[in-house]
């Protein structure tokens, strides 16, 4: 999990959590970035998804020490239930090869939003369009499946359509 940097003084980001296995993305458009928006993006997950599913889908998450990431209760425990939904992990400072898939994912995020590009006007719509393009290509690595693919074989494609709306 990582937010893809926005320009200087810019009030959206896009928080991209990653399947790293798949290369399945999930972005979220945030405005004024802080830990009560990430523990938010993960309760409606887990609401969308059933509490089940969720820690199926997401048994850890691993991300680096923005301090956005600092309510690990509240990204760890179920508002559903109270139980542990995922467990968080950090990766060690300046070692971003440690989540080389959400690097990856951010790369290729910026031939859509380039960098020092602001996000004021991207829309939520925009933000889903995109993400269902990454989820479409297809990928050598998945020998020749999509993201999308790998992922309704994995998990259903009902999780499919509770994560990205089809």
């Amino acid at each position: 999990m990582d937010f893809l940097g926005s320009a200087k003084g810019d009030p959206k980001s896009i928080l991209v959590i990653i399947i790293p296995e798949i290369h399945f993305p999930l972005l979220f458009l945030v405005e004024d970035r802080d830990a009560a928006k990430v523990v938010s993006a993960f309760d409606g997950l887990e609401a969308r998804l059933g509490s089940a599913k969720f820690r199926e889908i997401f048994p850890s998450v691993l991300t680096d020490r923005d301090p956005c990431f600092s309510d690990i209760a509240g990204i760890e425990m179920s508002k559903a239930d109270g139980a542990q939904r995922t467990f968080l992990f950090f990766c060690d400072a300046f070692k971003s090869n440690q989540k080389a898939s959400v690097e990856n994912i951010n790369k290729t995020l910026r031939r859509f939003f380039p960098k020092g590009t602001r996000l004021d006007d991207v829309t939520e719509e925009r933000v889903r369009e995109v993400n269902r393009v990454i989820a479409e290509t297809k990928l050598f690595s998945l020998d020749g499946h999509s993201p999308k693919e790998a992922f309704v074989r994995l998990f259903g494609s009902e999780a499919y359509r509770a994560l990205l709306g089809e």
